[in-house]
């Protein structure tokens, strides 16, 4: 009887373990749309950590950042006067 109280116990034990991994809390990543409102301010909202909304903050600056310098308009030549 105890025997069997104790491995009922260690596997819910292990079941908790294997689910707080689970549970951990993921930075969502940088692209256009998530690092522009309204969606930014929602992953913000969600992330409970500030650790993981600091990441965030950085990682949208940065794509932001690397965005606006690859980013170029056509700009057309002046026409020559021969």
């Amino acid at each position: 009887m105890m025997k069997f109280t104790t491995t009922k116990l260690a596997l819910a034990l292990s079941v908790m373990a294997a689910l707080a991994g689970c549970s951990e809390e993921k930075v969502p990543e940088p692209t256009k749309e998530n690092c522009t409102a309204p969606l930014y301010e929602e992953h913000l909202d969600s992330l409970s950590k500030e650790a993981n909304r600091n990441e965030f903050i950085t990682n949208c600056k940065s794509f932001l950042k690397a965005r606006k310098m690859t980013e170029w308009k056509f700009k057309k030549s002046p026409e020559d006067q021969f």
